[in-house]
């Protein structure tokens, strides 16, 4: 059984490549964003599959295995939910490093 979650997407506004160190500092900078915003299940770790969004850490902030069962309807809405809690953690992440970087969030399948 699969499991789904929010992912949040972090780029370079530049376009540029994210070296590992910075990499690293953007993870932590969302741990402590989705610490700061009270998100409990949150427990943020580097997404990396499928190559969803080119030269972007991938980001799940969680996942849980009851989205596949949800009607079509309920799914779109917890859809929204978590892309919301994605755009919050990136404006969160964002104050660190204003302009800096891209953020793009969306469920993903773990």
């Amino acid at each position: 059984m699969s499991a789904f979650g929010p992912a949040l997407f972090v780029s370079r506004a530049d376009g540029a490549a994210l070296p590992e160190d910075e990499q690293s500092a953007i993870l932590a900078h969302v741990r402590a964003a989705t610490a700061r915003l009270g998100l409990p299940r949150a427990v943020p770790r580097v997404y990396d599959y499928d190559g969803y969004e080119p030269l972007a850490l991938g980001v799940l902030l969680y996942s849980e295995y009851g989205y596949q069962h949800m009607p079509d309807e309920v799914r779109e809405d917890q859809d929204r939910a978590w892309a919301d809690q994605g755009h919050r953690v990136g404006a969160e992440v964002s104050k660190q490093a204003p302009g800096v970087y891209n953020y793009t969030a969306y469920t993903v399948e773990d």
